[in-house]
């Protein structure tokens, strides 16, 4: 189950839990019942994200920039972003003309290895951004 609510996320539980008794009950069965919370959902610092974007249309120019709507992919970066702040971010790795078009968890899932550059060089000039404004 993934959402960006915090009091939902902890709530839905009962909520599943009650309805399960209530058919079991309904029916003369029984239950066991046991939730497992995975990773938190992905909410980027919104500092951060600012300087990530501001360093990205620095770096590579505003049509380099795309700002996506909010989606509740399952991500273990969550448990980073839990505890420091910082921003989730695509760098484009797919490129149709090669062919690389396949999503993560795909058998034939591979990278343009191109978008290496570009995730070192956002990486490296975003940190001294930050460094600087840190100090």
């Amino acid at each position: 189950m993934r959402v960006f609510d915090e009091k939902l996320r902890q709530s839905v539980p009962q909520w599943m839990e009650r309805i399960i008794k209530g058919i079991t009950e309904a029916h003369g069965a029984t239950y066991e019942f046991q939730y497992h919370y995975g990773y938190r959902p992905v909410i980027n610092d919104d500092e951060v994200t600012k300087v990530i974007e501001e360093t990205a249309r620095e770096v590579f120019g505003d049509e380099a920039v795309e700002r996506m709507k909010p989606n509740t992919v399952g991500e273990d970066f969550s448990a980073f972003l839990h505890r420091v702040p910082g921003s989730f971010f695509y760098v484009g790795a797919g490129n149709k003309e090669k062919g690389i078009i396949y999503p993560h968890h795909h058998p034939r899932f591979t990278i343009d290895e191109d978008s290496l550059e570009i995730g070192v060089r956002l990486f490296v000039h975003a940190a001294l951004k930050l460094l600087g404004q840190a100090a």
